[in-house]
């Protein structure tokens, strides 16, 4: 089941921003968030950020995805704990997998996954960032074609999930906090957070930019139910709500 945790990802001084909620995904008790776009978004343009901090590793673990089993858009860990951004129909059309191997189950990371497609050098239109620092060095580098729009991605035929894949399986197990995606928008980290002036520590900051039309915020800041306007609530402005399925919120160890 679902877990709130009161880890603060921001410092307590005066003006700071501070994360006060993260949500614990449960893998073996398929926990996950779902919408279905009312209306259609930018398929070649959109960036997704979150605050990560891993359970379990060695397991392919999606924390986000868009479309069904076959097809879908897909951000997640690879079994070998690599962070990757691909699109999957019938084999991969588009995949790009870090070498860095995400491994410390201890630790809170940022990563963003920014894409444009209209980008005329291929390596631009995908960019992988891990707590401000730009990935370089890639197992797999097979970038979309220019233009190249993900099909499921923004579409109102394809639910878009947060953390699980299309099928019931590679679900994610760990916590996430500060979940952003930005429809038309290929952003960097500093977008979302930025360095300590102080103690050089990468932190949050608040997010002042546009959402686009399936853009959305979730904070997990209402832990008075499990509904798509408490725990599944858009802070966006935008209302992209999501259904939470299988969380719990009331008192115990495993809630």
């Amino acid at each position: 089941m679902g877990l709130f945790s009161s880890i603060r990802l921001g410092s307590s001084g005066a003006g700071d921003y501070e994360v006060e909620r993260s949500l614990k995904f449960n893998a073996d008790d398929t926990v996950y968030l779902e919408r279905t776009p009312s209306s259609n978004g930018n398929k070649r343009t959109w960036t997704f950020s979150t605050w990560i901090k891993r359970s379990k590793l060695t397991a392919l673990q999606t924390f986000f995805s868009a479309g069904s089993n076959n097809p879908d858009v897909i951000i997640k860990f690879t079994p070998s704990d690599q962070f990757e951004i691909s699109r999957y129909g019938g084999g991969y059309q588009t995949q790009v997998t870090s070498t860095h191997k995400f491994r410390d189950p201890s630790a809170w990371y940022h990563l963003v996954g920014a894409v444009d497609t209209t980008q005329s050098t291929a390596s631009n239109r995908v960019k992988m960032y891990v707590n401000g620092t730009q990935i370089t060095d890639f197992a797999i580098s097979s970038y979309p074609s220019q233009d190249y729009e993900y099909p499921e991605i923004n579409d109102t035929g394809f639910s878009t999930k947060v953390g699980k894949h299309g099928s019931n399986s590679q679900n994610f197990d760990g916590y996430m906090s500060e979940v952003h995606f930005i429809d038309g928008l290929q952003l960097t980290p500093s977008s979302f957070a930025e360095t300590d002036d102080v103690t050089g520590e990468w932190k949050p900051k608040k997010y002042v930019g546009s959402y686009g039309t399936n853009g959305f915020k979730l904070t997990f800041s209402d832990n008075s139910g499990t509904t798509a306007t408490t725990l599944g609530k858009d802070s966006s402005g935008n209302g992209n709500n999501f259904t939470p399925n299988n969380f719990s919120v009331a008192a115990g160890v495993g809630n």
